[in-house]
């Protein structure tokens, strides 16, 4: 199933399902009015929405329209939480040796892990805004693991069960 936050002037945007060839989409307003929500009572509301997206990708949709990524805001505008934990080590040492800092030995150990603002997610097409330019940008693809409540202490397998959708990233 594939979603995606249709811009409509509010905060959280309008939930929409977009077709498996990312060519129609439909609003999602008699199941859930945006992505949170869904979210909210994914266990509930899950079915529905796939039940939309199985419509849609055979034609019964109604109301469809075609799909354009530009009208669309992140998928969460506004997210309770997130944090970014970074696989790749290389690319830590290289951004921290751009910035002329050391590289601490323990995160070839221990991921670097850490919690980020999360209010100011934009969409796949909207401007990347900086005060200056010559602050460089660095380009990060990610894979983003949106879940559920994961208690502490849970086991992968528990923590897995808790994964409700995957989406990808370009952290900048």
């Amino acid at each position: 199933m594939k979603l995606a936050t249709l811009k409509d002037g509010t905060r959280d945007g309008q939930l929409i399902v977009v077709s498996r060839d990312l060519k129609t989409a439909v609003v999602a307003d008699g199941v859930a009015r945006s992505m949170q929500r869904a979210l909210d009572d994914w266990s509930f509301i899950a079915p529905q929405l796939d039940e939309l997206y199985r419509a849609l990708n055979e034609g019964k949709a109604r109301r469809s329209f075609d799909f354009d990524p530009k009208n669309c805001m992140a998928p969460l505008p506004r997210a309770f939480q997130w944090a970014d934990g970074s696989a790749y080590v290389n690319h830590v040492e290289l951004v921290r040796k751009a910035r002329n800092a050391e590289m601490p030995a323990s995160f070839w150990e221990d991921p670097l892990m850490y919690q980020g603002g999360s209010d100011d997610f934009i969409g796949p097409a909207d401007d990347i805004e900086l005060k200056h330019e010559e602050w460089g940008i660095d380009f990060e693809a990610e894979v983003a693991v949106i879940t559920d409540d994961v208690p502490m202490g849970a086991t992968p397998d528990q923590a897995f069960q808790q994964i409700r959708l995957l989406m990808l990233v370009n952290d900048v």
